[in-house]
């Protein structure tokens, strides 16, 4: 699916609203503010690729804050990565600071509170994806957020090159062709952020850290076996229960908790997945650790204010918003 939206085609009374509405529409919930009210320009041309999507922005310079309350009403969580085109845009979430110039990329978390601001005239590359997505081929990407990958040389150069050349696709019919391309844009997705990690970094220096990392690893491993639990992962990762339990508490969450969150996340993402349309619910429960389909119903429910069978239709709809064109 490709759409454009253009603050062109309104009224200039109405470009501002327009503007944050569309943006909205197709990221995040977020706080919008232009830097010249007088002058408002801004354009977004998105592809959507299987549960992916890309898309280039550019226009008048400003700020974009992602929220404490904008969070807390979330019902999906998604890694983002910025590849900047044209002038400069700071990214600033975990209180980290990043300036990207042309040919730089950094990512960050819908799950975090953050702040973008663009230089008037700026042109990005956005490439969106859920976190369960890219966290299976990445078990540590949280690591990576918010550091600038060098696009001028090296790796940070070709996998830049990469996306852009990759995001010149236009989606056809072509559904498996479609696919592929997306798996691709995932794949470099990872790539960038793998391209940041040093061996013995800061972060990693705790036992605690790195046990943290190896139980995360593994529910993304075994979080699909309906027997999964804490005592599972706590064998698989080598320490006792209570080990597990204090390493868990140290990011105020539990490892029963994580593992749930984790499939939930991975049911709602195959429930609006085109391949897997020719599932029904019920199989996308079991086939994520779900053994109750009423246990699975009712969690999904609490956690996305919605019946799993109601998620499908809604986010399956083709989005529809004041385009220019599709």
């Amino acid at each position: 699916m490709l759409a454009r939206y253009d603050t062109a085609l309104v009224p200039p009374q109405d470009r501002i609203a327009y503007w944050h509405d569309v943006v909205c529409a197709n990221y995040v919930q977020l706080e919008c503010e232009i830097d010249d009210a007088r002058e408002v320009r801004g354009a977004i041309e998105i592809k959507r690729l299987a549960n992916l999507s890309v898309s280039e922005i550019s226009g008048t310079g400003g700020r974009v804050r992602r929220r404490a309350r904008d969070i807390r009403r979330a019902t999906e969580e998604f890694f983002l990565l910025s590849l900047q085109l044209e002038q400069t845009t700071t990214i600033s979430q975990r209180g980290a600071i990043t300036t990207l110039r042309p040919g730089d990329m950094a990512a960050y978390s819908s799950t975090e509170p953050y702040e973008l601001s663009m230089a008037s005239g700026f042109r990005q590359i956005v490439l969106q994806i859920p976190k369960p997505s890219l966290l299976l081929r990445m078990p540590d990407a949280e690591l990576a957020l918010g550091r600038r990958i060098d696009g001028s040389t090296g790796a940070g150069h070709l996998i830049g090159q990469s996306i852009l050349q990759f995001c010149k696709y236009t989606p056809e019919s072509n559904e498996p062709l479609n696919d592929h391309v997306a798996d691709i844009l995932a794949s470099l997705f990872s790539a960038a952020l793998s391209s940041t990690s040093t061996t013995g970094a800061s972060e990693l220096s705790s036992s605690t850290q790195l046990l943290l990392l190896r139980a995360k690893s593994a529910i993304r491993h075994h979080f699909r076996e309906a027997q999964f639990d804490r005592v599972a992962l706590a064998h698989a990762v080598g320490v006792s229960v209570r080990r597990l339990n204090e390493i868990f508490a140290t990011q105020e969450t539990s490892a029963s908790d994580v593992i749930r969150e984790t499939r939930l996340q991975m049911a709602a993402d195959e429930l609006t997945d085109r391949r897997k349309a020719g599932l029904t619910v019920s199989d996308i429960a079991l086939r994520n650790g779900f053994s109750s389909f009423s246990h699975f119903s009712t969690l999904f429910r609490k956690r996305f204010q919605t019946s799993p069978r109601e998620w499908r239709q809604t986010k399956s709809q083709p989005h529809r918003g004041s385009a220019a064109g599709d």
